[in-house]
Parts: structure tokens; C-alpha cells; sequence
């Protein structure tokens, strides 16, 4: 899987997320006011432990719901933070690289030289990703681990 698909699979699932927190805090004020059974506290953060942060503070502001209790937003604030870390551990770990595998990496890459772009092409290799051997960098316009991308 590519970079450029992680993204667009992380954004689609924090879409997702945000959405599903969204309606929880809207439902949950819904049911408040009717007097029905509520969204626990808990699954309220538990969505912003998993990525609805922007989705629950939406819900909170549109909704006017849980503004005033100080101990929710305690839980809020340890559910943002917990996210935070998770999220940081998370891209340490898909970034981090043992210096023995760049070596190898770079070997890799280094095993192949193209002056440019129109020599990929002209090679049939087009496009090149990161790791694969002619991949450098300066001729990765956009930074996203893909060289010699097509234009349209």
C-alpha cells in the first residue's frame, strides 16, 4: 500500500469518525431532553480516543450539549490527549526505519541511476516509488514517495 493510500484511507476513517461522534453528541442531547436512555460518557470519549476529536467539539458547540460540566470535559481532555499520544506512537512507528534496513534501502535505490524523468519513462519504470531502485528524491516533485509521476 502507498503512502498516498494510507492518506486517503486515514482521512475516509477520520470522516467517518468524526461523523459517528457527531451524531452521538447529537442523539445523546436529543435523549437528554426527551428524558430516554443516554450515550454513556465513556463511549462519548471513546470516540475521541479513536479520532472524533473535531467531531465532538462540533457536537458540543452546535449541540450546547455537556458545556457547563466540568468533569466531562476533564474526560475530554484526557480522551484528546490519549488520542494525541496514540497518533504519535503511531507515526513513530510507521516513519522509524532500523539503520540497517535504510542502508539497505538506500542501496537498493542507489543500485540504479536515471539522469531524470524522461529516462524512467523512457525505460518503462515510470513512476518510481520510494525504496525502488532509481527512486531519488529530487525527482519527487510533490514529496509523497512517488517520482516520475504521470501529469494530466
Amino acid at each position: 500500500m502507498s503512502k498516498l493510500q494510507v492518506i486517503e484511507l486515514a482521512t475516509y476513517y477520520l470522516i467517518a469518525v468524526n461523523f459517528l461522534t457527531f451524531v452521538a453528541f447529537g442523539y445523546d442531547k436529543m435523549q437528554a431532553e426527551r428524558g430516554g436512555w443516554r450515550v454513556a460518557e465513556a463511549t462519548l470519549v471513546f470516540f475521541v480516543i479513536i479520532g472524533g476529536i473535531v467531531g465532538a467539539l462540533a457536537g458540543r458547540a452546535l449541540f450546547r450539549h455537556k458545556i457547563r460540566k466540568s468533569s466531562f470535559t476533564a474526560k475530554l481532555g484526557g480522551g484528546v490527549l490519549l488520542n494525541l499520544c496514540i497518533v504519535g506512537g503511531l507515526v513513530a512507528l510507521a516513519s522509524g526505519r532500523s539503520p540497517e534496513e535504510q542502508a539497505r534501502l538506500d542501496a537498493q535505490m542507489d543500485s540504479v541511476y536515471y539522469s531524470g524523468c524522461n529516462a524512467v519513462r523512457r525505460a518503462g519504470k515510470a513512476p518510481l516509488y520510494y525504496g525502488e531502485p532509481g527512486y531519488r528524491s529530487d525527482m519527487d516533485g510533490d514529496g509523497d514517495g512517488i517520482a516520475c509521476e504521470p501529469r494530466f
